[in-house]
């Protein structure tokens, strides 16, 4: 029979995995499990862990290439996992904090940021180059995985939405308005674990390219963006029925496979899901989308600069590039911010830090006057 501590110490795990969120534990999982790793090829106890032994953890992602942002994450995590299990954490020990910092700055603080994908147009002082949202747009064909891609790229870009909130999207989730524009509702988020939802504005285009999804899909209720079963048929010739004069010698006579066989022309036949998208499918619909666009003449990118710039899109691309045309439009970092629902206007500086420095208060006077 469990003593009363232990049953303590299960209600307090227990509790503590409840308040936090699916993506936080599976983060929590796979940083726990990197730890792992490191003390199966350096045997001593693994927690509590030591400063010391922090410490070489430590030199250890950094001495794989990680980015300063990945180990402080990581060292985070083991923090949360102490604090999960009841045990004391070293994570801000002087000499844990100090081996961060020479990590830093060895190492330097600028996060590798995802390929924007802007809308495309003129969008004040600083037009999209390159892959954008236009010509991933005119690269979604007319059949049912080309018009859901297309809703789901513009959705993503109006509404500035992480992969989960658009993974997340359902028809309930989205209004129409008189106007022709639409209203979505994000009901949680990575700022909003207890769940008090936010609208957010959605164009006319958008809604006019979900109407058409939710058309061909038939899709009425649940998940907005699901998966799509693609069945091929091959072309088949017309042939006679064979006779046994037809078969070689001491053939076996099968009278199913000797009869006529009607031609057949190729096709395509589309079997809607009810599923979800995962996240790693809308990374690959992005880049599918991508290419499309570079094959069809849509970009003027070529070459090694082409498989860059693909290579540098993720889920987060639409919210960068919605970021960056919104501090090309003139917006202040606060309204940005708010926009794109970020508690603080640090993270929007960052995402838009070549065109903020345009559409700040120095820029918009000495603009006026220094032509």
């Amino acid at each position: 029979m469990l003593g009363e501590g232990t049953q303590v110490a299960e209600l307090n795990f227990t509790t503590a995995l409840a308040a936090r969120s699916s993506a936080t534990l599976r983060a929590l999982a796979a940083d726990l499990e990197c730890y792992s790793g490191f003390c199966l090829d350096h045997p001593r106890p693994g927690l509590p862990a030591s400063p010391e032994r922090l410490t070489g953890y430590i030199g250890h992602l950094e001495a794989r290439r990680q980015s300063p942002a990945t180990i402080s994450r990581k060292v985070a995590s083991l923090g949360a996992v102490h604090r999960i299990l009841d045990l004391p954490s070293a994570t801000a020990a002087p000499l844990v904090r100090d081996a961060l910092r020479g990590m830093r700055k060895r190492q330097g603080v600028a996060q590798r940021q995802a390929g924007p994908l802007r809308f495309g147009a003129e969008i004040g002082r600083e037009p999209a180059k390159g892959l954008t949202l236009t010509a991933l747009l005119d690269a979604c064909g007319g059949d049912p995985p080309g018009l859901r891609d297309a809703a789901l790229l513009s959705l993503g870009y109006d509404a500035g939405l992480r992969v989960s909130e658009l993974v997340a999207a359902t028809c309930e989730s989205v209004q129409l308005q008189d106007d022709g524009s639409g209203l979505l509702h994000i009901e949680r988020s990575k700022t909003d674990q207890l769940g008090e939802g936010s609208y957010v504005w959605v164009s006319p285009d958008t809604m006019r390219r979900i109407a058409l999804w939710r058309d061909v899909s038939a899709i009425s209720a649940g998940p907005l963006f699901c998966r799509i079963a693609v069945r091929r048929r091959k072309v088949v010739l017309a042939r006679r029925a064979l006779t046994m004069a037809d078969l070689a010698p001491n053939a076996k006579v099968d009278r199913e496979r000797m009869a006529a066989v009607q031609a057949r022309d190729p096709g395509v036949t589309y079997a809607i899901g009810s599923a979800a998208l995962t996240p790693t499918a809308v990374r690959h619909i992005i880049k599918r989308r991508a290419r499309a666009a570079a094959d069809a003449g849509l970009v003027t990118l070529m070459g090694k600069k082409l498989d860059r710039a693909i290579a540098a899109l993720s889920t987060h691309s639409l919210r960068v590039g919605l970021t960056q045309d919104l501090f090309a439009s003139g917006a202040d970092a606060g309204p940005v911010a708010q926009a794109l629902r970020w508690t603080s206007t640090s993270t929007a500086l960052r995402y838009g830090r070549k065109l903020a420095p345009a559409s700040n208060a120095a820029a918009a006077m000495l603009g006026k006057v220094r032509r």
